[in-house]
């Protein structure tokens, strides 16, 4: 199943398992996935039911998938997924919330973590480097499941991994209020590093986003 409709649980807007054929993302699951920046040679790929972020030189594809709703006051959105990193720790954000083409919220991020003992690191902000970094060690190729959020009223962002609850450790950081998301976007950019990404969930509450849940019949 490509992509699941969560009926079973009613918070969340979709949920996907990138279970599409090889190829483009853009083109295999079409019309769900849309880009928004880059493209070409560049385009993000999927690949046996996962997709690949690959940071380098040069414009590179940015996808996104809408929700169908816009964010409005009061609201936090959540988002969780898998993710394994290889390659390198130069700094780039590679997923973030998003409204329109370019005001962007809760950016993710890979970074350095050498004083940390590890091979890299996750961060979080709106900006173009991380506000706040994960405390602990993270090491290549071992599969993590993030879960962040974007809270509307203040533009605050916070960043779980591997959590059972919301009152589980996390990272958090400030940035812009009022932004009306509407998707969830993934982006390559000018690092050195690979996101290989799996198991999408994007909806209203914590607890919708932890797992991907089985399709309802």
């Amino acid at each position: 199943v490509s992509s699941l409709t969560l009926q079973t649980q009613a918070a969340a807007f979709y949920g996907d398992t990138f279970s599409y054929g090889n190829g483009a993302l853009t083109n295999v699951s079409s019309p769900l996935w849309q880009a928004h920046s880059g493209g070409g040679s560049s385009a993000v790929q999927v690949s046996s039911g996962q997709i690949s972020l690959v940071q380098g030189a040069g414009s590179r594809e940015d996808v996104n998938r809408p929700t169908g709703v816009t964010m409005g006051v009061g609201q936090t959105w959540y988002a969780g997924f898998d993710v394994a990193v290889s390659g390198g720790t130069t700094t780039v954000y590679f997923a973030h919330f998003l409204q329109g083409v370019s005001n962007f919220g809760s950016r993710i991020f890979v970074t350095n973590s050498a004083v940390l003992g590890g091979d890299f690191s996750f961060g979080i902000w709106s900006g173009n480097s991380p506000a706040a970094t994960w405390a602990s060690p993270l090491t290549f190729n071992t599969t993590y499941r993030l879960l962040v959020s974007y809270e509307y009223d203040t533009g605050i962002g916070r960043l779980w991994i591997n959590p059972t609850q919301m009152s589980d450790t996390s990272i958090s950081a400030s940035g812009f209020v009022g932004n009306a998301m509407g998707a969830f976007a993934f982006r390559q950019g000018a690092g050195n590093s690979v996101q290989t990404i799996d198991n999408l969930v994007v909806g209203t509450s914590f607890n919708d986003v932890l797992t991907i849940p089985e399709p309802s019949s």
